[in-house]
């Protein structure tokens, strides 16, 4: 005996949850609302993709997202996912929510958590859907599933694991909806991991070979850690070697075509550039 759909919206720029949930057998996806301020490729490709089963809409903030809900009666709720509109009361009485957050809830909320694993070295991270109210990233977790984090890793190799484990997360969803399966557990607050700023990921005086290459990996996403050189921000994006010196510079930088050397302390560390600006 099969089971029934339980038909479904998706809200958000994290298009492998859309590609995950389009898949799965048990959901019908009646809806795709991207946020306006993240109309990104992967947004773009995901509207052609599923041109002849979905219509993208752009919704810009909780006013519109609010007036979309009150029109929308034909499905059971939404799945958000990478969505820079923090839902607000007006919009969560109109339409059940339940978001996909790749971190723990108990101290890795916000919105860049697979960065920050990265940059502080953690060893495992988790990927968790969860109630939408209007705290952030907090509620009754549905389903967590805990993720590895290898020592080389880079950002996005953390994301595409903890997103691998993303059907997991449906599963127990359509179990939740349909069964009314118990929640694990209810989480009302945790640490807030900010966005990050310069100063997180600049490679500064002191900082050991290990620390420039965390910080570096934390931002293989957008273009890398930078150092600071006559007014301007040099990219880098892999340490390519290093090696100890018998003189000591406090801070000597050198551009040499495709790669900047550095000298601080007795070592010198030679980056790729990804770009000056």
């Amino acid at each position: 005996m099969g089971y029934e759909r339980i038909r479904i919206g998706f809200i958000g720029y994290g298009t492998r949850a859309l590609d995950a949930l389009m898949e799965h057998p048990l959901f019908e996806v009646r809806y795709f609302l991207a946020p306006k301020a993240k109309l990104c490729e992967d947004v773009y490709d995901a509207a052609r993709r599923y041109e002849k089963q979905l219509t993208m809409e752009v919704v810009a903030d909780n006013a519109e997202l609010a007036e979309r809900f009150t029109e929308i009666d034909d499905v059971d709720c939404f799945l958000m996912n990478a969505c820079p509109i923090i839902l607000n009361q007006k919009v969560l009485e109109r339409m059940r929510v339940f978001n996909i957050h790749p971190g723990d809830l108990h101290y890795n909320r916000g919105h860049q958590p697979h960065m920050w694993t990265v940059l502080l070295g953690e060893q495992e991270t988790k990927i968790v859907i969860h109630t939408v109210g209007t705290a952030i990233d907090a509620g009754f977790v549905i389903k967590s599933v805990p993720v590895p984090v290898l020592v080389q890793d880079n950002a996005g190799d953390v994301l595409k694991r903890a997103e691998d484990k993303i059907p997991l997360l449906l599963d127990a969803l359509y179990a939740y909806l349909r069964d009314g399966t118990p929640f694990e557990e209810e989480v009302k607050a945790g640490g807030y991991r900010r966005i990050m700023e310069y100063s997180d990921y600049e490679i500064m005086a002191g900082d050991s070979v290990e620390t420039m290459e965390r910080k570096i990996r934390a931002r293989s996403m957008n273009h890398g850690a930078f150092l600071q050189w006559n007014g301007k921000r040099i990219y880098v994006d892999c340490v390519t070697k290093w090696k100890r010196e018998e003189k000591e510079a406090l801070w000597q930088i050198e551009l040499q075509g495709e790669l900047v050397r550095l000298q601080t302390g007795k070592q010198s560390i030679w980056f790729h550039i990804n770009k000056v600006e």
